[in-house]
């Protein structure tokens, strides 16, 4: 090449020629390249579709790969045209007589041919043009592997698919499991992230923690002799504690929770199983989910032993004992404990042992199971501190009842109490202070004999002879609404045995509508007001 360097416009010539070679060969390499890829991915496309061994790999996306495998296979080609190819094809072209191949082997010429070969060359390079000794062809292969890709997509589009080995099907099944994985993790998270701003492991919820916090303040601030005031401020606790509690106890958790026992369609297993999970219902309407955490507690046992076995036989009975219990648990989440969420957490964690039967799934669907049943404990646990608040609750209206009775004798004080005293320190204190009271009736020391009648073993004489002023006489008021629940001036049945007084059915239905308000009026505990609704239902029943 060294003898080449001084003929610049035979050596420009060389090298257009060669990169244009080198262009048309690439393009030709490519086209190539494009028809034997494409032959097998039409091949592959067609086994795949007809045995549906394969079929899923083959989007129609995919028919793009087929032209840049081409292209990078054609550009890693190792046989590269050199300057000597690029002389041949001028002389060809030219019919120069092999004068720019001799100029490309200068070197091996001898000395005093050099200047002539040089010459000749150097003479007839302007008048050569590189289009013209190598003219690009590319629009014929580039048309004919468009249509070529046309026909894969096409293909990857319309061939259908058969299932003769059931492969598809099981495919789809496994991509349709893994997308409900995927969902039911979600929503997992999502209630998880709710529950932990919940603090549901605490005594009671942040609300009710923060109302009962406020009443024992408003209890330190009762001031001995300003009655009206203390009235108000023991008003506002209750309105407050009334409302929470209210919302509480029409809850539909609350509402199932408290229904008696287990009906005759609310069958949850065998009888020792009933057992258990009367149990557990006692328990969360005591506050406490300890049983039921402990039955989620054994399934994670059963879990943690299930990823660790290797045992088909024990796996599968590992699995069978876990969804039916997953199932009892969910029964009674929904039918006993009117938890929508805690069912919905068992469910989903049904869902996802199922998922574990498949192999590609195992890993994901435990983990989310494990998750699953974490919620479901979590859940349990909000239950149970939606009770605690509740007997909290009523056991705080009770004792704002007490201290009005108490503020109602000029007997409330809040610096009779300590600084950290509890609710259950004033309980204790109000009720010390009531039985005082109820004890200091009279000034005498009861030992006197109390006139006729009174003495000890005397038995009071009766004589129905005597006339007196009384007058048999009965009132003709009707039925009424007032500050009484209820007051009926008259009683008894009409001869057939059904009351027919429809004034008696329209101020019972007037005195029921106003319940809620007669309760609040007259401070009525919370643990009566259920016996009180009941009642009414009843006389509407009888009405009826």
């Amino acid at each position: 090449m060294s003898a080449m360097s001084g003929f610049p416009q035979s050596l420009q010539l060389l090298h257009g020629v060669r990169r244009r070679l080198m262009l048309q060969r690439l393009v030709t390499r490519v086209f190539l390249v494009t028809l034997a890829l494409a032959g097998v991915y039409a091949a592959a496309l067609l086994a795949g579709r007809l045995t549906g061994l394969w079929a899923a790999w083959f989007e129609p996306w995919t028919v793009l790969l087929v032209p840049a495998v081409a292209l990078v296979l054609a550009a890693l080609w190792p046989r590269r045209p050199g300057v000597q190819d690029a002389a041949h094809i001028i002389d060809q072209q030219q019919q120069t007589r092999d004068l720019f191949l001799t100029l490309t082997m200068l070197d091996s010429c001898p000395g005093e041919y050099q200047p002539l070969v040089g010459r000749d060359a150097e003479l007839r390079a302007p008048k050569i043009k590189p289009a013209e000794v190598v003219p690009l062809q590319w629009e014929r292969p580039t048309f004919i592997s468009a249509v070529v890709l046309c026909v894969l997509l096409a293909g990857a589009y319309f061939v259908p698919t058969l299932d003769p080995f059931g492969k598809v099907a099981e495919a789809r099944e496994e991509e349709d499991q893994r997308k409900l994985l995927e969902d039911s993790r979600k929503i997992t998270e999502i209630r998880r992230a709710q529950l932990k701003n919940k603090n549901v492991e605490a005594e009671n919820s942040p609300e009710v923690e923060k109302a009962l916090e406020a009443l024992k303040a408003g209890f330190s601030e009762m001031k001995k002799g300003d009655r009206r005031a203390n009235q108000e401020k023991l008003k506002e606790h209750q309105d407050e504690l009334g409302k929470i509690f209210r919302e509480l106890i029409n809850s539909p958790e609350v509402k199932k929770l408290n229904a008696e026992g287990l009906k005759a369609d609310q069958k949850l297993g065998s009888l020792g199983e009933e057992e258990m999970f009367r149990k557990m219902q006692k328990e969360l309407q005591q506050g406490s989910s300890e049983s039921l955490e402990q039955q989620v507690d054994e399934l994670k046992d059963k879990l943690e032993r299930l990823t660790k076995t290797t045992d088909p036989l024990e796996k599968s009975e590992l699995q069978r004992q876990m969804q039916k219990q997953l199932k009892e648990l969910s029964d009674f989440a929904g039918k006993k404990a009117g938890s929508k969420e805690m069912q919905a957490a068992l469910e989903r964690a049904q869902q996802q042992l199922d998922a574990m039967k498949q192999e590609g799934l195992s890993k994901e669907a435990m983990e989310a199971l494990q998750e699953s049943l974490e919620a479901a404990q979590q859940e349990m646990q909000m239950l149970a501190q939606e009770m605690r608040d509740m007997q909290n609750l009523e056991d705080a209206l009770k004792l704002i009842s007490m201290a009005k009775q108490l503020n109602s004798k000029d007997q409330l004080e809040g610096e009779m109490g300590a600084g950290n005293m509890t609710l259950e320190d004033y309980e204790e204190l109000y009720q010390q202070l009531m039985g005082m009271q109820s004890g200091s009736g009279s000034d005498g020391d009861g030992e006197g004999t109390g006139g006729r009648g009174m003495g000890e073993g005397g038995v009071v004489d009766e004589d129905d002879g005597i006339k007196t002023d009384f007058v048999n006489e009965q009132s003709k008021s009707q039925i009424q609404k007032g500050k009484i629940l209820l007051s009926l001036k008259t009683k008894g049945l009409s001869d057939s045995g059904d009351i027919k007084d429809d004034n008696y059915r329209r101020v019972i239905g007037e005195i029921r509508q106003s319940l809620e308000d007669v309760i609040e009026q007259e401070q009525i505990p919370p643990g009566y007001v259920g016996g009180i609704q009941k009642y009414f239902d009843t006389l509407e029943k009888r009405g009826e």
